[in-house]
């Protein structure tokens, strides 16, 4: 049988209003092989319409950048992050099984799920607890396969101090040094100060160094630097948020992404926050992507 999509999930795609019994199995065993089983929301549409199923498919090949057509781990970690923080278990659960599959380690899951506790807070690390603690406890690292060699953009790396602005925490009190320190990391990392930061600054020092003492840490475990703007572009295009979304492309620009890195972010975040919501990010951070 001819699998037309890059993905080889086992649905003709090229014949979206028709489905074989073959087909059928052909992607269950993909789904129970790649990520642990098939997920209760596709057996509903298998079952009642497999159009919707398979023209969704369809356009899953053309949300992540042609020049990179194996670098698969960020993307299954951009969704676990966006599942952890909204608490859906079926979807933590087989991107965690499915990031193992594609190569990741189970430092850069552990990462991955510590950025999105920065949102997700005790109700998302719920469901992540009941999804995946057994999991993750039997998760044993192996010697990357041939097929997931390149498991990263060639210029992604891990450096557990790209972010870190100089503020002092060895002190919970935030300085004036402090804050200098921040602001001018801001402009010399981004070019511009994010309104909350100026805020915090004014009101709440403390609590915004607190939480620059998270942000700052939260990598640890080999999760490259450009995962963090790519995971927090994401979320904030989901969310519509366009402070976030702007500063997290210029957070990735200055890390290193490239425009159709950062474009993935756009396409990827279009999956539940519609193709709508992409032109608030345009009218945020267009203007970014445009001028790389």
């Amino acid at each position: 049988m001819t699998r037309p999509s890059t993905w080889d999930d086992g649905l003709d795609i090229s014949s979206p209003d028709s489905i074989t019994e073959e087909e059928i199995k052909a992607f269950r065993d993909h789904y129970q092989y790649t990520k642990g089983y098939s997920i209760p929301a596709f057996e509903f549409w298998l079952k009642f319409r497999a159009d919707i199923l398979k023209r969704y498919r369809a356009s899953v090949p053309f949300m992540t950048t042609s020049a990179e057509p194996k670098c698969l781990v960020k993307n299954c970690l951009n969704m676990l992050h966006y599942y952890a923080i909204s608490g859906y278990e079926d979807g933590i659960l087989y991107e965690v099984h499915l990031s193992k599959r594609r190569g990741a380690t189970k430092g850069e899951v552990l990462d991955t799920l510590a950025v999105a506790f920065m949102h997700g807070g005790p109700q998302g690390s719920r469901f992540v607890a009941t999804s995946s603690t057994n999991y993750l406890e039997s998760w044993v690292d192996e010697e990357p396969s041939t097929e997931n060699q390149a498991r990263w953009p060639a210029n992604w790396s891990f450096d557990p101090h790209a972010f870190d602005s100089g503020m002092d925490f060895r002190s919970t009190v935030a300085s004036k040094q402090d804050l200098e320190r921040l602001m001018n990391w801001y402009e010399r990392t981004i070019g511009e100060i994010p309104r909350y930061v100026k805020f915090f600054a004014q009101f709440r020092p403390d609590f915004l160094k607190a939480y620059r003492n998270r942000l700052e840490n939260v990598i640890r475990n080999g999760l490259p630097k450009q995962m963090l703007p790519y995971l927090l572009l994401h979320y904030n295009i989901e969310r519509g948020h366009a402070e976030g979304i702007r500063e997290n492309v210029l957070l990735g620009r200055a890390m290193g992404m490239s425009k159709e890195q950062l474009i993935d972010g756009f396409t990827w975040a279009s999956i539940y926050a519609g193709i709508e919501a992409i032109s608030l990010a345009d009218e945020v951070a267009g203007d970014v992507i445009r001028a790389m």
